[in-house]
C-alpha cells in the first residue's frame, strides 16, 4: 500500500469519517425518538464537513438575502426525506428541520416539494409560509421533543465529537496543504513548459 493509501486510509477513514459517522448516529438516535413520540417516520441523517443552510436550496440556483435563514445550518430534501446536517449544527437547527419532515408527513411529501419549490423561488425565507408554520411548530414542540435525555446526548456526546473533529480537521489539512504545495508548483511547471513546447512548434 502507498503512503497515499495509508494516509487516506488512517487519517480520513479511520479517523474523520469515524467521527463523522459518530455524529451522524448520535442524531439519528435524537431523531429516533421523536419520530416515536410523534408517530412519523424516521428521517435519513446526513451530517456533512460542507457548510449547508437554508438560504440556498437544492431547487433552484438563488441566494436568499434572508440572513436568518443562516442560522439553520442544515436542510431538509423531501425528494429522499432526508435531514443534511452541517456537522457543527445545534439542535435547533436538528429540531428545525425534523418538523420539515413531519409537516412534509402530515401534507404529503409531493405536495410539500411542489410548495417548498415554488415559496424558494418567490419570496425570502422570512416570508415563506412553510417556515412561519415550522417555526410556530417548534414554539409548540420544543419541550416536548427537547427532553434532558436529547441535552444530554448533545452535551456529553455529540459536543465532544465536533471537537475531537475539529482537531483532526485542522491536523489533516495542514497535512494536505503542505503535500499540495510541493506537488503543485512541478505540475504547473510542466504545464507550462508544455505550453512553450506546443507554441514553438507553431
Amino acid at each position: 500500500m502507498s503512503a497515499v493509501e495509508d494516509f487516506i486510509r488512517s487519517e480520513i477513514e479511520g479517523k474523520i469519517l469515524k467521527i463523522l459517522k459518530e455524529i451522524e448516529e448520535l442524531h439519528e438516535e435524537i431523531v429516533e425518538d421523536w419520530s416515536s413520540k410523534i408517530g412519523v417516520s424516521k428521517p435519513n441523517i446526513v451530517v456533512t464537513l460542507e457548510e449547508v443552510n437554508e438560504c440556498s436550496s437544492p431547487y433552484v440556483c438563488i441566494q436568499d438575502s434572508d440572513n436568518y435563514c443562516k442560522v439553520i445550518t442544515g436542510d431538509y430534501i423531501p425528494d429522499t426525506k432526508t435531514i443534511v446536517l452541517y456537522y457543527r449544527s445545534n439542535i435547533d437547527s436538528l429540531l428545525h428541520l425534523f418538523l420539515h419532515h413531519v409537516y412534509a408527513s402530515q401534507i404529503g411529501f409531493d405536495k410539500y416539494r411542489q410548495i417548498k419549490y415554488i415559496e424558494t423561488i418567490r419570496l425570502p425565507w422570512s416570508l415563506r409560509p412553510t417556515e412561519i408554520r415550522i417555526l410556530a411548530m417548534t414554539k409548540k414542540m420544543y419541550n416536548v421533543l427537547v427532553t434532558q435525555r436529547t441535552g444530554k446526548i448533545w452535551t456529553d456526546y455529540i459536543k465532544t465529537r465536533i471537537r475531537m473533529l475539529d482537531e483532526e480537521i485542522q491536523k489533516v489539512s495542514s497535512t494536505v496543504r503542505s503535500f499540495a504545495s510541493s506537488v503543485m508548483p512541478s505540475v504547473h511547471m510542466r504545464q507550462l513548459a508544455y505550453k512553450v513546447s506546443r507554441e514553438d512548434k507553431t
